[in-house]
């Protein structure tokens, strides 16, 4: 990221804004939560396209490598930090200390949504399990485990009984 302070301009692989998080959360309630998750994974693209960049064939990067990069990508956005749980077989990224609390993290797993399908070049979905004060955590899978997660967590299941039945059922597969 570069700032040219004479000509007014902030470049990070093209154009780019700083806009203020409460703006932005105002901005994102009035817009509708397609529009904001359109928004999110154009975000998400941007930064996945730059991690690509830079690490050449993701094919070859471990999850680590990428994630951490991705990481570094959510940071200088002013997203977050980007952590990495696994569950069995379940990918689960955390994201802390962003400055929008829960009100937007729709747009959150949209960014990661967008980041990841352009690092990896497949279709993945963000659902959200839980969030805290600090993080929120999401699940990274297909539609169809995302459409379980979140059928399960509106039952009432706690996140940590969906990730144990999601192993499950996978299992059985």
């Amino acid at each position: 990221m570069s700032f040219d302070l004479v000509r007014g301009r902030v470049d990070c692989g093209g154009d780019h804004v700083l806009v203020p998080a409460d703006a932005l959360v105002d901005l994102c309630r009035s817009a509708g939560d397609e529009a904001v998750s359109d928004f999110g994974r154009r975000l998400g693209t941007a930064a996945g396209r730059r991690v690509a960049d830079r690490l050449g064939d993701t094919s070859s990067a471990t999850l680590e490598e990428v994630l951490e990069h991705l990481g570094g990508e959510l940071a200088l956005l002013g997203l977050g930090s980007l952590g990495l749980e696994r569950w069995g077989r379940a990918l689960v990224l955390t994201v802390d200390g962003g400055p929008f609390g829960q009100q937007l993290d729709r747009l959150l797993g949209a960014v990661l949504e967008g980041a990841l399908q352009r690092a990896f070049g497949r279709d993945v979905h963000a659902a959200k399990l839980v969030r805290d004060d600090r993080q929120v955590r999401f699940l990274i899978g297909s539609a169809a485990s995302a459409g379980k997660v979140s059928e399960w967590l509106g039952s009432g299941l706690s996140y940590g009984d969906v990730l144990t039945r999601l192993q499950q059922s996978a299992g059985a597969a």
